[in-house]
């Protein structure tokens, strides 16, 4: 049985260089021998687990097929998204079977993944396509001619020739739970959950037993899909998937936020410890510890040329919010544009004149981060408003700096470079 696992980590080991998005989600995933399952495969709760009986006579085309589609299940979330109330595992497995084939289905280079699998949620859509070609009422006489069944009768087809299910309506994960409830509910003797009348259903409960909401999951997830999307590291992945994984994890995020992570970086950084006395419990030993939490911020006002008026406006506007989070104790402001506009910072005012600033030159960050360094006793932060046209600076020794871009359009262009920076973060104005 150490054949298996040592298989499926040479599959691994080889994605390093083909595949580097599903290498490194899966060096986030622990392989565990189950001999308890009766299904091949499954995750979740941040394992692998596998049935050495299931797969005794799997040659490694069949393992790399198994794992490379628990990989698409992870990096979509499933596992590991919010479940809905009172969730049924079998019908949940089997959305995600159907969500994760539809794309396959696409993707030419690995198609061969769903001809090598009898996935249970497929299986289990496939009987009920026979049934709705079939039968003349497969959802008993009250749906008849219901836009229910319409929408079974148009989207459980099967494709004469290779013996694919055929889905008309791209349906997310979410949808696809919702309608094959409303199947299992109408078809299902007595309304037993999941298809009970159905084998391949009752093996697809055991599949999704694992799952369970974790936002760390989540966010280990979503940033290797980021890192992924700025290196350019997607591998093998087709376009279809590649579309889907990128509209399921928006890699932009609104300024505010942005702006809420920020402070909580900046609010964190001034944690202390304190020992005014021994916990009653834990002694000495476990201290307490308080925040301060007032905090001074720098912001830096890019005034070059290539800023308009109404971009300045927005930075305003930004500035003010963040100054009303009620989290800051002084806000002071630079402005640059080849260099510093002011020797000396000026308090942040509720009204600032663009007229009153000379800038409008070319654009250099470089003075505004030797400002943040050589003060950085004073500041638990810095804040850079531009529109990103310019050269990347030298960051050494700064740290919690977040760049807000005037438009996503300039995002785009700038955040793979800024956010390869040590201790940088970016977002966007949405105005």
């Amino acid at each position: 049985m150490l054949q298996i696992e040592k298989t499926l980590k040479e599959i691994t080991k080889n994605w390093f260089f083909s595949d580097p998005l599903l290498f490194s989600v899966a060096c986030t995933h622990a392989f565990v021998e189950n001999p308890y399952m009766n299904v091949p495969m499954r995750s979740g709760c941040m394992r692998i687990e596998y049935s050495p009986e299931q797969l005794t006579k799997a040659d490694s085309r069949l393992l790399e097929a198994y794992l490379r589609f628990e990989m698409y299940r992870i990096l979509l979330q499933h596992p590991y998204n919010r479940k809905p109330y009172n969730p049924k595992p079998g019908i949940l497995l089997a959305a995600s079977d159907v969500t994760i084939y539809q794309l396959l289905l696409k993707d030419k280079e690995n198609s061969w993944i769903i001809d090598e699998l009898k996935l249970p949620g497929i299986e289990y859509l496939k009987n009920q396509a026979v049934r709705f070609h079939t039968l003349e009422h497969p959802l008993g006489i009250k749906w008849h001619l219901s836009d229910e069944e319409k929408f079974f009768q148009r989207n459980l087809q099967i494709e004469r020739g290779t013996g694919h299910l055929i889905c008309v309506d791209k349906l997310s994960f979410e949808e696809w739970y919702r309608w094959i409830l409303f199947l299992v509910s109408e078809t299902s003797i007595a309304g037993e959950n999941a298809g009970a009348s159905d084998g391949a259903a009752k093996l697809s409960q055991e599949a999704a037993e694992l799952w369970e909401e974790n936002e760390e999951a989540q966010q280990e997830i979503k940033s290797q899909l980021e890192k992924s999307d700025i290196d350019q590291g997607w591998g093998g992945l087709g376009g279809e998937m590649q579309r889907e994984l990128k509209e399921s994890c928006d890699f932009s995020f609104d300024y505010r936020r942005a702006l809420a992570h920020f402070r909580q970086n900046v609010v964190s950084a001034n944690r202390k410890l304190t020992r005014m006395r021994p916990s009653r419990r834990y002694g000495f030993k476990a201290m307490g510890s308080r925040y301060e939490r007032k905090a001074d911020i720098l912001i830096a006002v890019d005034v070059s040329g290539s800023i308009t008026d109404e971009s300045f406006e927005h930075f305003t506007h930004a500035i003010k919010n963040f100054f009303f989070l009620g989290m800051i104790e002084k806000i002071d402001l630079i402005f640059f544009d080849v260099n510093l506009k002011n020797t000396k910072p000026v308090e942040f005012r509720k009204k600032i004149e663009l007229e009153q600033i000379k800038g409008r030159g070319g654009t250099s960050f470089q003075p505004a981060l030797d400002f943040y360094k050589e003060h950085s006793a004073d500041y638990s932060g810095l804040i850079i408003f531009t529109d990103g046209e310019g050269a990347i600076p030298s960051i050494h020794g700064c740290n919690n700096i977040l760049w807000i871009l005037d438009s996503r359009l300039a995002w785009e262009k700038s955040r793979q470079l800024i956010n390869t920076l040590s201790g940088n973060q970016s977002t966007y104005l949405p105005f």
